[in-house]
């Protein structure tokens, strides 16, 4: 299994409404997180986004980021990550794709 250094928490894995796809939304450091994930006949990860109810710096990438329902403020450190991430969840919760 995929090990990362921080522990990722409250994960919620749905069906993406305006594509075929998946968004996953989870938590590090109670920091909030959306994995977005594309599906054709395999699945690939296409962004990873911030998503903060207040303003306020990333633990992770150090971004000072700002609340918004419809965020596109990316996540430099786990951007960078998606491919690791993505197949951690595959992994982890393989019956929920």
């Amino acid at each position: 299994m995929t090990h990362f250094e921080f522990e990722i928490q409250n994960p919620h894995i749905s069906k993406h409404t305006d594509y075929k796809g998946y968004k996953i939304r989870f938590s590090i450091n109670q920091q909030n997180y959306v994995l977005l994930v594309g599906k054709t006949n395999s699945l690939f990860p296409l962004n990873l986004i911030h998503v903060f109810n207040e303003r306020g710096t990333c633990e992770l990438c150090g971004k000072l980021v700002f609340p918004s329902n419809i965020s596109q403020q990316v996540c430099p450190t786990l951007f960078n990550r998606r491919k690791e991430l993505l197949a951690y969840f595959q992994e982890k919760y393989s019956e929920q794709f």
